[in-house]
């Protein structure tokens, strides 16, 4: 079994003043808050791990920081549903 290297890589981040909630990313809108997914068409997917990874590390290392974030692949479930999983 082979994993294709592009495509289906999401943002999975929580903010810094609610350590235990999670989301996925949907958007980052202009004023720098990032929106969550609720469904598999909605999750903002990524064609490579580096820009994924580079998005997550330029929300990390934001001055003052507000969001912690990780880079997940998202897979689709039946219907609208989608899980992440591990690198």
């Amino acid at each position: 079994m082979s994993a294709d290297q592009t495509g289906n890589w999401a943002i999975f981040y929580r903010k810094l003043d609610e350590p235990t909630v999670w989301h996925t990313m949907k958007l980052w809108r202009k004023d720098g808050v990032l929106v969550s997914a609720k469904t598999y068409d909605d999750v903002y997917k990524f064609n490579r791990f580096k820009e994924a990874f580079d998005f997550a590390k330029n929300l990390i290392t934001a001055n003052p920081p507000t969001y912690d974030a990780q880079v997940k692949r998202v897979c689709k479930t039946r219907g609208d549903g989608f899980y992440l999983s591990g690198n």
